[in-house]
């Protein structure tokens, strides 16, 4: 198992660090450290609360069990879903968030804490008003 600890997002000139939680959610980690760095965008999440997500589509990632999974997610605490009945995907809550799709909640995997959340608000901002923000995830 790898020992790397922090997460570094960015997206234009907003920057983050997270912190991984290796001891909480151990194949949800490795399973990101490998299909990283992953430069993608972020859209504001439809109807889940306040965060943006992105889209992970056709990118393979290796069948990964709940771990740490709640429904409910607060300003930073990152989540990633591995598709069990919507869409995998990497969200940033910038406030609150309960996840979900139209067919209803999905626990998600709370893998990582983003240090400074300082300048997320400004992530949702221009998710909002701006539309697609470009994001860069790399371990």
């Amino acid at each position: 198992m790898s020992n790397k600890k922090i997460m570094r997002i960015s997206s234009n000139d907003l920057k983050f660090e997270a912190e991984l939680f290796w001891d909480l959610a151990p194949k949800t980690c490795q399973a990101l450290i490998n299909f990283m760095p992953l430069e993608i965008n972020l859209v504001h999440v439809k109807w889940s609360g306040f965060g943006v997500f992105s889209d992970l589509g056709e990118i393979e990632v290796e069948d990964v069990p709940f771990e740490n999974n709640t429904i409910h997610f607060s300003r930073g605490e990152l989540m990633f879903y591995p598709g069990f009945e919507s869409m995998k995907e990497l969200l940033i809550p910038y406030d609150h968030v309960v996840f979900a799709s139209k067919a209803g909640l999905h626990p998600g995997n709370h893998f990582a804490t983003i240090k400074d959340t300082t300048n997320l608000p400004e992530l949702g901002r221009r998710a909002i008003e701006e539309g697609i923000q470009p994001v860069i995830y790399e371990i």
